[in-house]
């Protein structure tokens, strides 16, 4: 063991960034530059994107020291400053995942930076509000890239955006539930960024008293939760947690054991000793090349998931019990009794989501269809059975007669006890457990409190078969007349919420329905970040 944990790579081999080919058509105006607090010089760039006015980037701004070697799967350490110009003119490799799009491994294990997006003309004075996104991507995909998040739309309403990457799967989320490696690094990465914000979003003309920490789908999970940790405290002063909530329980927050088995899987995989101890396991796993790491994540699943986390193996865990100190703990309890408890550290203005039929888009097996109808015994062999996949604050035992009973009902209520429900009947059901019941919980709950900020609820029910994202983007795979998860991101992220690559976004008839609810919905959202 002692010689393989001595060869921590300082810098590991990586996959290769993504190349000019997923790259926006923008054009490049002139060269800019903003002074930060420490002295340091970032030199930024004007772009150009589609129809819309011209904005500044800053692009792959450090926020974090590189995670590599012995910070692999530690907290996340504030980016160390420097002197003179620091270019910030292309953006950095996202982190390491498969790009659907190109079906390669792209990105990089060095990946803690951001993205800062303003208005032409914009003077540290200017004290513009603030908005902070988090991609979505269930703790595997995406990234800040402009291809995933076109900012021009808020930009142009003269708001300051901010993009931030965090740690995915092994490397964000990798777990010994122990104080050697509690996990939810990439939860941390989040929060160092906020910190980051609040520290130096008025040299670039940003208001660090009117930030709006906003997210979508698994960056709604992380915008949410920042509501609850105490190092986030200070940071932002609105949220938009968009289909999506940190009691959703597809997205976390599993039991400590559960994760600590799968890294000793993963460690003995890789070639680690069954013998070796937490700390040889550890230093064994900050050893190995990234690329090896990656590409092995997703062979230590103990067991096949139930259907209520049907997720990649790493997912933020509960890991009150094993931090050195409490304040460092992300979760100290399950999310939705820190959600019921009302355990709030900043209770803040919150508007939530959600699409009206959220659940209904597809899940990625296609095995699982006969026609457009489930295939109910290969439906059990993937989801472990309905009774598995219902929702963690019903409060019931699996195995339990109550339970059982209440898998009576569900198969009743929404599959009217048919042995192959349609796929809308199962997306019904699997939209309310994923998305919509979580959401509504939430807002429920954060409007119960009794000292609440104002809470808002927000149905997206507008169908277009053209411009709506997840139409274009799954077609047939998706009922007609439905508008699902992550259809309304066209309406406010323009060009980086195209589905199929880069290109100009369809042409809008001022008049059409399209372009009405654009402006309308950029309208309240933007209210919403400056006003609350």
């Amino acid at each position: 063991m002692g010689a393989v944990c001595s060869t921590l790579m300082a810098r590991s081999p990586e996959a290769e960034a993504l190349p000019d080919e997923r790259s926006l058509s923008t054009v490049e105006i002139y060269s800019l530059e903003v002074t930060l607090p420490h002295g340091g010089v970032l030199r930024g760039r004007e772009v150009q994107q589609n129809a819309a006015p011209p904005f500044q980037a800053f692009l792959g701004v450090p926020f974090a020291r590189p995670p590599l070697g012995r910070l692999r799967f530690q907290p996340p350490q504030p980016a160390e400053p420097w002197a003179g110009v620091l270019p910030a003119e292309q953006e950095r490799p996202p982190p390491l995942q498969i790009d659907y799009y190109l079906k390669k491994v792209v990105g990089s294990e060095d990946c803690l930076y951001l993205n800062v997006y303003r208005p032409p003309g914009t003077e540290a004075s200017s004290r513009k509000p603030v908005l902070v996104y988090f991609h979505y991507g269930m703790w595997s995909l995406n990234n800040s890239s402009m291809n995933e998040v076109g900012p021009e739309l808020f930009v142009a309403k003269d708001i300051v955006v901010v993009v931030i990457n965090y740690r995915l799967l092994a490397f964000g989320f990798m777990s010994l539930n122990t104080p050697l490696a509690p996990g939810n690094m990439g939860l941390k990465d989040a929060v160092l960024g906020m910190r980051w914000v609040r520290e130096n979003i008025a040299a670039f003309g940003g208001d660090p008293e009117r930030v709006t920490a906003f997210g979508f789908c698994i960056g709604a999970y992380i915008a949410h939760t920042l509501q609850f940790v105490e190092a986030a405290k200070g940071t932002f002063q609105r949220s938009m947690i968009f289909s999506g909530a940190m009691n959703n329980t597809w997205y976390g927050a599993l039991p400590g054991e559960v994760l600590r088995e799968r890294t000793l899987k993963l460690a003995r995989i890789l070639g680690c000793d069954e013998k070796a101890s937490d700390e040889e396991v550890f230093e064994f796993l900050q050893s190995v090349p990234a690329m090896e790491l990656f590409g092995k994540s997703w062979d230590c699943m103990a067991s096949p998931p139930p259907a209520d986390r049907a997720n990649p193996p790493f997912l933020p865990v509960i890991d009150g019990h094993c931090v050195a100190r409490p304040e460092d703990a992300v979760f100290p309890a399950h999310p939705f009794k820190m959600l019921r408890d009302g355990m709030q550290v900043s209770p803040v203005p919150t508007m939530f989501s959600l699409a009206r039929d959220d659940g209904h888009v597809i899940r990625g097996d296609t095995k699982l269809w006969t026609g457009n109808r489930v295939d109910e015994d290969k439906l059990d062999d993937h989801y472990a059975k309905l009774d598995r996949s219902l929702p963690y604050d019903l409060d019931l035992e699996l195995g339990t007669p109550e339970r059982a009973a209440v898998t009576r009902e569900v198969r009743q209520l929404y599959f009217d006890n048919k042995r192959h429900p349609t796929m809308h009947q199962m997306y019904t059901y699997l939209g309310d457990v994923f998305s919509g019941m979580p959401v509504v919980r939430a807002a429920r709950l954060h409007a119960a409190h009794p000292a609440a900020p104002p809470t808002y609820l927000m149905n997206f029910a507008v169908e277009s078969s053209f411009f709506n994202r997840s139409r274009v983007k799954y077609g047939k795979c998706i009922v007609p007349g439905l508008v699902v998860h992550a259809d309304d991101m066209s309406y406010y992220f323009g060009a980086g919420a195209e589905p199929q690559g880069p290109g100009p976004e369809p042409e809008l008839a001022h008049d059409s329905l399209e372009a009405v609810t654009r402006r309308r919905m950029m309208a309240f959202l933007s209210n919403f970040i400056k006003y609350g």
